[in-house]
């Protein structure tokens, strides 16, 4: 629901602006404070590079494809379906505690079971959504008037679980979106909206099986089936993927890790969306391809053993270290080596290469021969337990303590598994010279030692950290969702400046995610430090690792979990190689992370489980909600319209309008705004979240400005001269606006606003248009993260 939409000029309050005092001791002082643009100058250049719409030549069905796909796309969607993949592998995981192959068939019943209810609550909905729109004409209703017959449909979910309820309400969303989207389409294209809503309805309505069945694949750890394929040629036209990037340098860098998983609950949101945006075109203009590829749904057939295949493996590979018999360790090895390249995105590198998998087995058994064997082994073993063995328990499948003879030979093949991974992720070329193969594996097996090997085996140059005198075990490495813990758990004190410099997922910094859990900086922690493993989620290491509290009833929220990068483990804990630099597209979310990145977690002195971490299905869903305020921008260059995004988390929104109530006018929003906008384009140190027509670009390092150069041209300053002046005009008569949406049942509240006509933005336009004209402004307040 919009609150409050009009032109940023229609009022303006005499109120004056009351300024905070940056003195500790506060002595407040009223200053008369007018809002400033900024001089423009006679000409700016496009910040994008050649001429798109050389290139661009959109069809009629593609261009509705697109603004179909835009219109869907819902980030509440996708933690909805994280959620319920996360609430499904729980259950599972309580019904039953061994993940053996020989069980799968009563743990998909009982995902199935469980799943049930929520997919016989979608279809209910969706069969009222059809039967009580299909006779309306939609496109003859007022906005108002679409949204209160809406209203009427909404479902009772009280029976269902809370992530089943996350779910039907993400779903209730979605398919407002669609019935919108439908009812503006019919008029552009002169058709009846009714004739347009079934298809839609139907296809929606076919989606959600399937959709469910995959989240039931990912919850017991198989792989799923793709939901369709994808679209390329269209995907490129649509996200400008030829020369027009901002970045090309970095574009192939996701290529460089595998994902821990190759499906997750947001790659499952994303193509459920393609899927449903399909139905708009192939009624709407009559079309049912999209550049000669057509979309059609794909049974799941739950096929995907890799993760059960490579946890079998492992634990043979662990059996025959720990059994001494040197001769048979490079065949073991070499029966391992598969198994795990299946579970790697980048495992095609190596898979049929076998004079390449014999000689690493011949290799890595040569160099670990000294260390396998009960009597061999006994010293690595004893000084893994002086790391910290102790503290933090090393746990096989049963949950029990697997003791001094099982943590050599584990160490020895995290350090195989760890050689291999890396080894898969060099290039071809790397493997077609004898000689590089060679170094690279050297060097492979080198930073697999300094990482799972005691300091004092390790040579000094190669030691990550100096100080900590710590190593990565892995916990749990028979299971499929294992990972590995640093055994140290350092305790470090975090002041207000560190914690806004280091960003977490999203582009969100580690400030906001610490003060929307409710923690007050500065503060004393003790920081958990982990590393993934093929098959590592990270609600999975909340829900089973007994050090955070969780005791196998953990459930962890993205706020929990931030990316250990070099620049987090150097501000942090002065020792820089301990973070792991991945690329951007492991920074987005804490769904989507690559085998070998690190992470940490941060439990206040004082507090039994870490900040953000809940321990029922219930509360997890509160602390869930209480999400970090977060700024993000959308470049529609077809349109040449310019979307900012600012959310303000419910901690924040109710500060807000606490001051705003006690008489401090406007002006603390003001700031406020005017703080979140420069947190976009990095003015305040920030850390920038840019979308270009859906396709996101992110760096989440401190030079984020390199992905950011089109808003630090003159663009840039322009945009800056026509946003501050609107929000300053707009704050004066939306104060009460703000209030209003912040006392809403929903957390936080979003300010949303949108140019239009933004000169120079549009495909096509050149200097000289785009020293013309400005854009229109609209400033709207809606209540939660909408």
């Amino acid at each position: 629901m919009v609150l409050s939409e009009r032109p940023i000029d229609e009022r303006e309050s005499a109120d004056t602006v009351v300024l905070e005092s940056p003195f500790l001791e506060t002595s407040q002082t009223s200053a008369s404070f007018g809002a400033r643009g900024f001089s423009e100058s006679n000409e700016v250049q496009s910040p994008f590079a050649g001429n798109p719409a050389d290139r661009l030549q959109l069809s009629e069905a593609e261009h509705l494809f697109a603004e179909a796909l835009a219109e869907l796309r819902d980030e509440t969607f996708d933690e909805a379906i994280a959620f319920l993949t996360e609430e499904t592998e729980q259950a599972v995981a309580d019904r039953f505690t061994d993940e053996a192959p020989v069980h799968f068939a009563e743990r998909e019943r009982f995902a199935e079971t469980y799943l049930s209810g929520v997919g016989f609550e979608a279809e209910q909905y969706l069969n009222a959504l059809e039967s009580g729109l299909s006779k309306l004409d939609l496109s003859s209703l007022t906005g108002e008037q679409l949204e209160d017959k809406l209203n009427q449909f909404d479902p009772e979910t009280g029976e269902l679980t809370p992530a089943g309820e996350e779910f039907i309400g993400g779903l209730v969303r979605k398919a407002r979106s669609a019935i919108k989207f439908v009812a503006n389409t019919a008029k552009g294209v002169g058709k009846i909206a009714g004739s347009l809503l079934s298809p839609v309805l139907n296809r929606l309505k076919a989606l959600i099986r399937p959709l469910l069945r995959r989240v039931l694949a990912l919850a017991i750890g198989r792989l799923p089936a793709p939901l369709q394929p994808a679209a390329r040629t269209l995907a490129s036209k649509i996200n400008f993927e030829e020369e027009d990037r901002f970045e090309p340098e970095d574009e192939e860098r996701d290529a460089e890790m595998s994902p821990a998983n190759l499906a997750d609950p947001e790659t499952l949101a994303e193509e459920f969306d393609t899927a449903l945006a399909e139905a708009f075109i192939s009624d709407a203009v009559g079309e049912t391809k999209v550049d000669g590829e057509e979309f059609q749904d794909v049974a799941s057939e739950l096929e995907g053993r890799q993760l059960e295949r490579l946890a079998e493996a492992r634990g043979q590979l662990i059996d025959a270290l720990r059994a001494g018999d040197p001769p048979l360790v490079g065949p073991a090895i070499e029966q391992f080596v598969p198994a795990l390249l299946g579970a790697l995105k980048l495992g095609i590198n190596l898979v049929g290469r076998s004079k390449v998998v014999g000689f690493l087995a011949g290799y890595l058994s040569k160099l670990i021969g000294r260390w396998v064997g009960p009597q061999l082994s006994g010293p690595l073993s004893s000084a893994i337990v002086d790391t910290g063995l102790r503290l933090i328990s090393l746990e096989a499948e049963n949950e029990q303590d697997a003791g001094r003879s099982e943590a050599g030979p584990i160490a020895l093949a995290s350090v195989i598994e760890d050689t291999v991974r890396r080894l898969a992720e060099e290039e071809d070329y790397i493997f077609e010279d004898e000689d590089l193969t060679q170094l690279a594996a050297a060097e492979a097996f080198s930073r697999a030692v300094s990482t799972h090997f005691p300091p004092q085996f390790v040579r000094p140059d190669l030691l990550q950290s100096a100080t900590l005198g710590g190593t990565f075990i892995a916990k749990r490495p028979r299971s499929l969702r294992t990972y590995h813990k640093y055994t140290r758990v350092p305790e470090i004190e975090i002041t207000p400046q560190i914690a806004d410099t280091l960003p977490s997922f999203g582009g969100v910094t580690l400030g906001r995610t610490l003060r929307a859990a409710g923690v007050s900086l500065p503060i004393k922690a003790r920081m958990h430090i982990y590393q993934s493993a093929p098959g590592t989620t990270l609600p999975a290491i909340a829900r089973t690792d007994r050090s955070l509290g969780g005791a196998g009833r953990g459930y962890a929220p993205s706020t929990s979990f931030h990316p250990l990068t070099p620049a987090a483990a150097g501000l942090l804990l002065r020792e820089p190689q301990l973070g792991v630099a991945v690329p951007s597209s492991f920074l987005r979310s804490p769904n989507r992370i690559a085998v070998g990145q690190r992470f940490y977690v941060l439990q206040p002195l004082g507090m039994g489980a870490p900040a953000g971490l809940a321990r029922s299905p219930r509360a997890r869903l509160a602390v869930a909600r209480l999400a970090p305020s977060k700024s993000t921008i959308t470049i529609d260059r077809r349109r040449g319209r310019i979307s900012i995004r600012l959310y303000f988390s419910e901690d924040e929104a109710q500060r807000l309008a606490s001051q705003i109530r006690s008489g401090r006018g406007h002006g603390a929003l003001l700031q406020a705004l005017i703080d979140a906008y420069r947190h976009i384009d990095g003015r305040n140190g920030g850390v920038p979240t840019l979308r270009e027509e859906e396709q996101v670009f992110e760096d989440l390092l401190p030079d984020a400005s390199r992905r950011m150069r089109g808003l630090h041209t003159a663009l840039g300053r322009r945009l800056r001269g026509w946003i501050i002046p609107a929000l300053a005009k707009w704050t004066k008569a939306n104060t009460e606006a703000f209030v209003r949406a912040a006392a809403h049942p929903a957390s936080g509240a979003t300010i949303r606003i949108r140019l239009s006509g933004v000169p120079g933005l549009r495909a096509g336009s050149g200097p000289a248009r785009a020293a013309m004209g400005t854009p229109a402004i609209a400033i709207t307040v809606t209540p939660g993260a909408r």
